[in-house]
């Protein structure tokens, strides 16, 4: 049998230059998971507050004494603000960095209060406009 040099001293100089490879990969990897993961999260808090937005806007075109009730089960580090000056507004944040607004047709005519975790909030309609409290 014929033995060469060769391979037994290329062997470790190629799995040194694999394990090189693999290790300048994964960090590139693991921040698009990342963005990836932020990217479903906004996502999420988005059409979270749509809805909300939606149902003050149904509830403001019913007319006056309308009233619904809803539970919403916000994620941590998830708050959505309505009212205040801002009132045609519904301003999405997560961890203390608003993500989007939801402009509504109807005015919220209320102080300004933020939803965080899980609520149950009253929505009702009146001549100003609409009124959002919690439970």
């Amino acid at each position: 049998m014929i033995r060469s040099r060769k391979g037994v001293v290329g062997l470790p100089i190629k799995l040194a230059v694999s394990f090189l490879i693999l290790a300048l990969m994964v960090p590139p990897i693991m921040s698009s998971i990342d963005t990836i993961r932020d990217d479903a999260e906004e996502g999420n808090l988005k059409a979270v507050a749509e809805e909300l937005g939606n149902m003050i806007d149904l509830v403001g075109g019913k007319g006056t004494g309308y009233k619904m009730n809803h539970k919403m089960d916000l994620a941590d580090g998830v708050c959505l603000t309505v009212g205040g000056t801002e009132g045609h507004l519904v301003r999405a944040s997560l961890n203390d960095d608003i993500v989007t607004r939801v402009l509504l047709d109807r005015p919220v005519c209320i102080d300004e209060i933020t939803l965080c975790g899980t609520v149950i909030i009253e929505i009702s309609s009146d001549q100003n406009g609409v009124i959002v409290r919690e439970l």
